[in-house]
């Protein structure tokens, strides 16, 4: 998968649809807790509406997630946006920021901060390229995803299911680990289901993508 489509399924897929909701996420409270999320992910499948061409590579890449705040995200953006206009941040915004790190072939940061009373619920604000420093894209404020953790009923851990609202991506799944078979598959795909009526059947990735991490260190900060 390139990188320019991995980034239109994590951030603009859900603007797409996202616009229209009156009530963020549908106002469906998810099964999560920041602190079983946090750290390292690989993306395992996806979810395809309608429209996602059936012959498109998906790739397993690794994703970490991490909690900051709202005077961390502030300084970047100011950091950042020198030249661009201002994003505007509710005055007095709270609640948690998390910032999610996609080990692709050209790493990327997506900063979302949450949505108060409705679990699990984000709104993406950013996206940062790794390497330039350079944000690629001002979010709209109305770009949602919501996460929830799903147990897979055969004691090999959750799974974490990121929902989008959009045209090409229902959900993208996640897992501790890679490797997977649509039967382990199931108990996300019955519960998206049911969330949201009848899915495509998941898509599982194909193409293994070697962990960048140990290739090159310089994209912390």
């Amino acid at each position: 998968m390139s990188r320019w489509l991995l980034f239109i399924i994590i951030v603009y897929v859900s603007y797409v649809e996202g616009s229209r909701n009156k009530t963020f996420c549908n106002g469906y409270q998810a099964n999560f807790n920041l602190k079983n999320i946090i750290g390292s992910w690989w993306v395992v499948a996806i979810i395809p509406e309608k429209l996602f061409p059936d012959n498109k590579q998906i790739t397993c890449y690794k994703a970490e997630f991490s909690e900051t705040d709202e005077a961390s995200l502030r300084w970047l953006m100011n950091k950042t946006l020198d030249a661009l206009p201002t994003i505007a941040l509710e005055d007095g915004m709270k609640g948690t920021v998390v910032r999610q790190r996609y080990h692709t072939k050209n790493p990327f940061d997506v900063w979302s901060k949450s949505i108060d009373n409705v679990n699990g619920c984000f709104k993406q604000v950013i996206s940062l390229d790794i390497k330039n420093k350079d944000v690629h894209k001002t979010i709209n404020s109305e770009a949602m995803m919501q996460l929830h953790l799903i147990d897979s009923h055969d004691g090999s851990g959750p799974f974490m299911l990121q929902m989008l609202w959009g045209k090409l991506v229902s959900a993208v799944i996640y897992r501790r680990k890679q490797a997977m078979t649509q039967d382990q598959l199931k108990p996300v795909f019955e519960f998206l289901s049911k969330a949201r009526g009848p899915q495509r059947l998941p898509r599982i990735c194909d193409d293994p993508l070697r962990d960048i991490l140990f290739e090159n260190d310089s994209y912390s900060y």
